[in-house]
C-alpha cells in the first residue's frame, strides 16, 4: 500500500491525459494489454530524481511539486510529463494510457474493472491533444485538469 501512497500524485497526472480516441477504439485493444507492472515508492522517488535533474528543476520547485503544487510553467510540465513517461504512463504521440494508470492506482491489488467509476473519471478528462499543444503542456494539462476534477478521488485512493 505505500507504493500506492506514494506514487499517486502522478498516477493522477497520469489518469487525465489518455489518448480519448485510442481508448474508446471499438476493440480497446492497447498496448498496455502486456501485463503492467505496478510501480513501488523506490521508483518514484528514482522518477522524481531522474527528472527533476532532467528539467533542471530547483529544490524549491521540487518541495513545491512533493505537495501536489504544480505551477505552470514550462519546467513543471516537462517535469510531469518526464514523470509520466518514466511510469509507462504517457507517450507524446499517444498520450496517457488510462488503462496503465487505473492499474497503478489499484495498487496491484488484483483485477482491475476498467468499467467501473474510477476508469470513468480517469478517461473524463483524457484529451487527443487537438489543441496541438507540445507534449510537456498535453502531460500537464491532463494532470491538473484530473486534479482539478477528482482530487477526492486521489485523496481517498491514498489513504486507503
Amino acid at each position: 500500500m505505500e507504493k500506492f501512497v506514494f506514487f499517486l500524485p502522478f498516477v493522477v497526472f497520469v489518469l487525465v491525459k489518455a489518448n480519448h480516441e485510442h481508448h474508446h477504439a471499438a476493440s480497446l485493444h492497447h498496448e498496455h494489454e502486456a501485463a503492467y507492472v505496478v510501480k513501488t515508492h523506490d521508483d518514484l522517488i528514482r522518477y522524481r530524481n531522474l527528472c527533476a535533474e532532467q528539467v533542471n528543476a530547483n529544490v524549491d520547485a521540487v518541495d513545491k511539486y512533493k505537495q501536489w503544487k504544480y505551477p505552470d510553467d514550462e519546467t513543471t510540465r516537462c517535469y510531469l510529463k518526464c514523470v509520466f513517461e518514466q511510469f509507462g504512463f504517457f507517450d507524446a504521440n499517444k498520450g496517457f494510457d488510462v488503462h496503465k494508470v487505473h492499474e497503478q492506482l489499484a495498487g496491484g491489488s488484483g483485477t482491475v474493472d476498467h468499467n467501473d467509476e474510477t476508469h470513468t473519471k480517469i478517461e473524463s478528462c483524457a484529451d487527443n491533444n487537438s489543441q496541438g499543444s507540445d507534449a510537456c503542456t498535453w502531460a500537464y494539462r491532463g494532470g491538473m485538469c484530473f486534479l482539478r476534477s477528482n482530487l477526492q478521488l486521489v485523496k481517498q485512493s491514498v489513504h486507503s
